[in-house]
């Protein structure tokens, strides 16, 4: 006699084909859950919750014992098995037959495979769970199997259009699309079947209705597969119409780069036993593993399997076994046997106990079997090779979402404003490629710019209008990993979210955590690991970070907060006492934390310990400037000087105003701070190097020299800032037109400006009083200036030497090396914001220009100068180079033009000059290129 349970409508015993009588409605929930567990063993203590909720009876245990043996005597004793810890049901179910009867029909030909899910269809005799589908516990099995159905409907509807009766099956579709107006999948259907049967015009307006119903409706985007159908149809693709034998349309989908990660995988595959791709959520990880495969391989899908038990009944189901309640693995063991098999299970994360107890198991009885698994976590198994995907490289990452942009939108461009636009897009999401599909689905809605904008201000632009899973939003991606984790290791993910560019291992202290709960979010995928960094470098990649933030509430933010500004305090206090002599490791560190130290900075914006910290890094940072932390230092400016605070407060604007070139109010600011700063304070040295930095570009010689006789006597600065203000006043001779008596009064300083050997001003200095009398030996200095301050990171000082030596190839005669240099500089000091050298390597240029026979240009340039006020002061000799660049003697018919030249209206923009200057050394470069000839290499 054969039984079998029926789900897939009110429940029902079938004894050879003929339904049986049922007892009440205990026994038909008892039946369903325990059919549902597809043969696994049901804890007790679910049968009693499904039967009496939070309110059982006293002898409920006995009350359940009688229920199952009333169920004995409709499904025979031996068909329901009392396991220890619970029941399990030994008998067939109609699911299981309908998976078969499914599983069948996607290796049959269409009109076979049609006929085939139609049988499966009938199978079903209602609503599934129809008679228990108001209890609660059912609801999700409830969903599933409707979702199923659905599914199956639409397979049988896809293979009859596949074998040419799209006419006979319009009907039903139409039908099908008006009760489901939201189902793409249906309206795909829908399109196909209407172009079809000769009715291509509906079809079109089939896909303009859906489209407008859910972005007008319920603003979210169809998926790509809508557009790339309309493509179709309007190119009259051949393969939509049966019979025509065509080449398979562009993927929807298209696979990009991962060219080396795809040979590390093959190689894997061929000569290890276990290999696991590793990565955070949304890397592509199973989309790496299915192009890797051919298609003999056993794959299976753990996403949705919740329990250990699932991950051997999943393996066995794709075997076509049912496992064994006990010994499951054994079994699969042995259906693979000595075969050579590939088994691919794919997203592990979750059952990582399980999945790895029935890899050793397997791999132990089958030598021949090998195994790849997909997890955001290794599974810790013997001999498993670990293989870790990262974000897509840049290229790879804009190519793919120009590819998705532009499946939504048929006039998305194809330039380089696009690609560069595209590029901080994807940089923004970190280059993780569901996170840049999902973007590149949002651009139809805003356009590049301002999807870019919105994403500066957080990933909410990313998430559906409604719900979303792991697979279709950025923050559901990311919460799967953290609910796996140890709430310890949540709470330092959530903490260490303050992070901006990564961090150290020195951080924990500050957080109170330990390397344990650091090493389970790098094994967890939430975390990145850059073990080539010294020391090692560790980061939150946004996504990540953006989803942890939300978690922190004010109190655990705030408390975060301030560590990690203890952290940045600290790490400063460190980098200056470092500081008192020139160390190549200063401006490295700097560089590495400057994201860090600019969040701290905001955070203390409004407290003392951020006057601080503002001061205490202006001072370290002054070197190697960045024009984001000039701007945040200029921000500091106190309304009033008074208090301790407000002194460091005008210490780190002035220097920020001077970086930024704004003299007139970075003298103001520090000339604040040093008159109240006591003698003696860690920070007057640098106070008062930044003061007269300001002076000389104003033409202040008597306040450089005065403030440098100051900081002479200031034992309490280093070394090397002394020494920098005496060659700062023995500048200002060479620059008013002495350059003997510059090198006299260094002369007299003597021992006091070789105390540092990785402090470039010097030779600098040497290298400016002798460049109008010894070029050569000037040269050399600049060159050795050029050598010191490249290997101790001084980037200010780097710049000003590379200006200087520009001026030098120019007033020498070698064009073709000054060339070269004038846009390496201006390229330079423009990326680090310094607003005065760029004037001054703009004014070199203009005198450049002029000698290569372009006067025009020159004269724009220097008018430009002229009319900015944040350009600095012209001295000396340079005085009547300037007037002449200004006033050239041009022919009777050229005056009236270079005077429109000379007094623009209105006056040019400096980012216009700086490009106008470019293309014009670039025009000169060609020229020097061709000029030399096919055989010359080099100067002559």
């Amino acid at each position: 006699m054969r039984v079998e349970v029926g789900l897939l409508g009110p429940i029902e015993l079938r004894r050879d084909d003929r339904p049986a009588a049922l007892p009440g409605a205990p026994q038909r929930a008892l039946l369903a859950r325990l059919a549902l567990a597809g043969g696994r063993v049901v804890p007790t203590g679910d049968l009693l919750d499904l039967l009496w909720g939070d309110d059982p009876p006293g002898n409920a245990t006995g009350n359940l014992h009688s229920y199952v043996s009333r169920l004995r005597r409709h499904t025979g004793a031996d068909a329901i098995r009392r396991e220890p810890g619970g029941y399990r049901l030994d008998l067939p179910v109609d699911v299981q037959r309908v998976e078969r009867m499914a599983a069948a029909a996607r290796d049959q030909p269409p009109e076979r495979a049609a006929e085939t899910f139609a049988a499966a269809l009938r199978v079903w005799r209602g609503d599934p769970l129809a008679d228990v589908a108001d209890r609660l516990a059912f609801a999700p099995d409830v969903a599933r199997l409707t979702e199923w159905r659905h599914h199956l409907r639409e397979e049988c509807l896809d293979r009859r259009i596949s074998a040419g009766h799209a006419a006979g099956a319009l009907p039903e579709i139409e039908e099908y699309a008006t009760a489901e107006p939201l189902r793409e999948r249906v309206h795909l259907l829908h399109m196909r079947a209407l172009h079809q049967a000769g009715r291509t015009a509906e079809a079109l307006g089939v896909a303009r209705a859906y489209r407008e119903r859910v972005v007008d409706g319920h603003g979210v985007d169809p998926s790509p597969a809508l557009d790339e159908l309309r493509g179709r149809i309007l190119a009259e693709d051949p393969a939509l119409r049966p019979g025509v034998t065509a080449p398979p349309p562009r993927r929807p989908d298209r696979f990009f780069g991962r060219h080396d990660e795809m040979a590390a995988l093959r190689a894997a595959l061929a000569g290890g036993r276990l290999t696991t791709l590793v990565g955070p959520g949304g890397v592509g990880k199973t989309r790496l593993m299915t192009e890797a495969l051919n298609g003999g391989e056993l794959v299976v899908e753990l996403a949705e399997r919740s329990v250990p038990d699932d991950v051997a009944t999943a393996v066995a189901g794709a075997l076509g076994l049912r496992a064994a309640p006990r010994g499951g693995a054994a079994a699969i063991a042995s259906r693979l046997g000595s075969a050579p098999a590939l088994l691919v299970l794919d997203n592990c994360e979750h059952l990582l106990d399980a999945v790895r107890e029935m890899v050793e198991e397997i791999l132990l009885r089958c030598p021949r079997v090998r195994v790849l698994a997909t997890s955001r976590q290794r599974l810790g198994a013997t001999g498993e090779r670990v293989l870790r995907l990262g974000p897509l490289p840049e290229a790879d990452r804009v190519a793919l979402f120009c590819d998705r942009a532009a499946l939504l939108r048929a006039d998305f461009g194809d330039d380089d404003r696009t690609r560069a636009l595209a590029a901080e897009v994807c940089g923004l999401v970190d280059g993780l490629p569901l996170a840049v599909e999902l973007a590149a689905r949002r651009e139809s809605v805003f356009g590049l710019p301002h999807l870019r904008d919105r994403l500066h201000a957080g990933l909410h632009v990313l998430e559906p209008a409604r719900g979303g899973d792991r697979s279709t939003a950025v923050t559901a991606t990311v919460e799967w990993s953290y609910r796996l984790l140890d709430p310890d290791a949540q709470r330092l993910l959530d903490r260490l979210a303050v992070c901006r560019g990564g961090f150290g291992l020195d951080i924990l202290a500050y957080l109170a955590a330990g390397e344990n709960l650091l090493a389970e979010l790098v094994d967890a995928s939430l975390i990145t690991c850059d073990l080539g960094a010294t020391p090692p470098r560790y980061r939150l990649l946004e996504t990540v970070r953006h989803v942890a933030l939300a978690h922190l509430g004010p109190e655990d933010e705030r408390a975060a907060r301030d560590a990690h500004a203890r952290w940045m305090l600290d790490f400063v206090t460190d980098l200056l006492r470092r500081q008192r002599v020139r160390n190549p490791d200063t401006t490295p560190a700097l560089r590495r934390e400057l994201a860090n130290l600019q969040e701290a900075l905001a955070w203390l914006a409004d407290r003392d310990e951020g006057a601080r910290l503002a001061a205490w890094l202006a001072a370290a940072g002054s070197d190697a400037p960045d024009p984001g932390l000039t701007a945040q230092l200029v921000r500091f400016a106190p309304e009033r000087v008074e208090t301790e605070a407000d002194v460091l407060r005008a210490l780190a604007a002035g220097t920020g105003q001077w970086l930024d070139g704004r003299l007139a109010e970075a003298d103001r600011l520090l000339s604040a701070a040093i008159d109240r700063l006591p003698e003696g304070h860690p920070l007057g040295g640098a106070a008062l190097l930044g003061r007269i930095s300001t002076s000389m570009f104003a033409g202040d010689a008597d306040r450089v020299r005065a403030d440098a006789s100051r900081l002479r006597a200031d034992r309490a600065a280093p070394a090397w800032t002394r020494s920098t203000g005496l060659c700062c006043a023995a500048l200002m001779d060479a620059y008013g037109g002495d350059a003997a008596a510059g090198l006299r009064r260094l002369e007299a300083y003597g021992t006091e400006l070789t105390a540092d050997p990785l402090d470039g001003f010097v030779p600098f200095t040497r290298a400016e009083l002798l460049a109008g009398i010894d070029p050569v030996a000037a040269l050399g200095f600049y060159d050795e200036s050029l050598r010191r301050t490249e290997r101790a990171g001084l980037g200010y000082t780097a710049n000003i030497a590379r200006v200087g030596r520009a001026a030098l190839l120019i007033r020498t005669g070698r064009h073709d090396e000054a060339i070269g240099a004038c846009a390496d500089t201006i390229v330079r000091v423009r990326a680090a914001g310094m607003t005065a050298q760029l004037w001054t390597v703009l004014r070199l240029t203009a005198e450049l220009l002029a000698g290569l026979g372009d006067p025009d240009t020159a004269a724009v340039i220097v008018a430009a100068a002229d009319a900015d006020p944040y350009a600095p002061a012209v001295m000396g000799p340079d005085v009547e180079r300037l007037a002449r660049l200004r006033a050239p003697d041009p022919p009777p018919q050229d005056v009236e033009r270079l005077a429109r030249l000379r007094a623009p209206d209105p006056p040019p923009q400096p980012e216009d000059v700086v490009e106008t200057a470019l293309e014009r050394l670039r025009q000169a470069a060609s020229k020097v290129v061709a000029s030399a000839g096919p055989h010359r290499t080099g100067h002559d």
